[in-house]
C-alpha cells in the first residue's frame, strides 16, 4: 500500500485518536455518575450514522485519495467514489460531529448565563454557528487544500473557488452546521440532575435505570439518523435533478477517474 501523505496521517489520527478519546471520556463520566453521559450518547449517535456518509459522499461527488484504507464490500451502501468508504469514517464521525457539539455547547450555556438568553435559543445559535464554522475550515479548506478529499462537481453558483480542485459548496458547511447544532442542544440541554431532555423522557416511560439507558440509547440514535437524513437529502435531490454540474476537467487523483455525473 502506498505511503500516506503527513496530511492524511493528520487525519487518520484525529479519526482514531480523537473518537477513542471522545468515547473513553464518555465512560468514564458515566461511570462516575453512574447513568450514561451526554457525551457517550452523543459519540453512540455519530458512529451510528456513519454509514450515510457512503451515500452523503456519492450525492456531493465527494473523492478520497486511493491509498487511502476502504471499509469492505458488505459496508452498506458502499457508494463512495474510488473503492468505497474511507475506513476511518465511521471513527472519525465520532471525533468530527462530537468537538463542534462540545464547544458549541460551553459557549451557549455560557451565553445564556451571560447576556441571560434562553438556554434553548443559545444552544441552537451557538450549535449552528461553530459547526458552520468548524465545517469550512475542515471541509473548505484542510481537505481540499492538502489533498486529504476533493468535490469533485458543485452547484453552479453556490460554492467558493468553483471550477478548481479545490472547489467548496457552502450548502455543505450549512447541512454539517445544523447537524451539530442538533448534537450541541442534546449536549447542553441538561436539567437539575444533569439529565439530557432525552433522559428525562426516557426516566418517565421506564422503571428500572437499565430501562432507561437503553431507550435514552435508542433515542439518540433516531434523532440522530433523522437529523442526518434531512440534511442528505437535499444533497440527494439535486443531483438526481442534474444540479450539480460546475467542477474542474482535470483528474483530481492519479489513477481514479472523476466521478461521473
Amino acid at each position: 500500500m502506498p505511503e500516506l501523505s503527513p496530511a492524511l496521517q493528520w487525519g487518520q489520527a484525529f479519526a482514531y485518536v480523537g473518537g477513542a478519546a471522545f468515547v473513553a471520556a464518555g465512560l468514564y463520566l458515566s461511570v462516575r455518575r453512574g447513568r450514561l453521559h451526554p457525551l457517550l450518547l452523543v459519540c453512540i449517535s455519530a458512529i451510528s450514522f456513519s454509514w450515510i456518509e457512503a451515500p452523503y459522499d456519492w450525492a456531493v461527488y465527494a473523492q478520497f485519495p486511493p491509498e487511502l484504507p476502504r471499509m469492505p464490500a458488505w459496508w452498506p451502501m458502499n457508494m463512495t467514489w474510488g473503492g468505497g468508504l474511507p475506513a476511518a469514517v465511521p471513527p472519525g464521525y465520532i471525533a468530527y460531529f462530537v468537538l463542534p457539539a462540545v464547544i458549541g455547547a460551553g459557549l451557549g450555556r455560557r451565553l445564556s448565563r451571560r447576556l441571560r438568553w434562553r438556554r434553548p435559543y443559545a444552544l441552537l445559535v451557538t450549535g449552528l454557528v461553530v459547526g458552520c464554522a468548524w465545517a469550512f475550515v475542515f471541509n473548505a479548506l484542510f481537505g481540499p487544500r492538502f489533498g486529504v478529499f476533493y468535490y469533485g462537481r458543485v452547484i453552479e453558483g453556490l460554492a467558493l473557488w468553483e471550477g478548481t480542485r479545490y472547489q467548496y459548496p457552502l450548502y455543505d458547511a450549512l447541512a454539517m452546521g445544523v447537524q451539530m447544532m442538533v448534537f450541541t442542544y442534546l449536549l447542553g440541554r441538561i436539567d437539575v440532575q444533569g439529565r439530557t431532555i432525552v433522559d428525562a423522557w426516557a426516566d418517565a416511560r421506564t422503571r428500572t435505570r437499565t430501562r432507561s439507558a437503553l431507550l435514552s440509547i435508542a433515542a439518540f440514535i433516531i434523532v440522530g439518523h433523522l437529523a442526518y437524513l434531512a440534511v442528505f437529502a437535499p444533497h440527494l435531490a439535486t443531483k438526481q435533478m442534474g444540479l450539480v454540474t460546475a467542477g474542474p476537467t482535470e483528474q483530481l487523483f492519479e489513477g481514479v477517474p472523476n466521478q461521473p455525473q
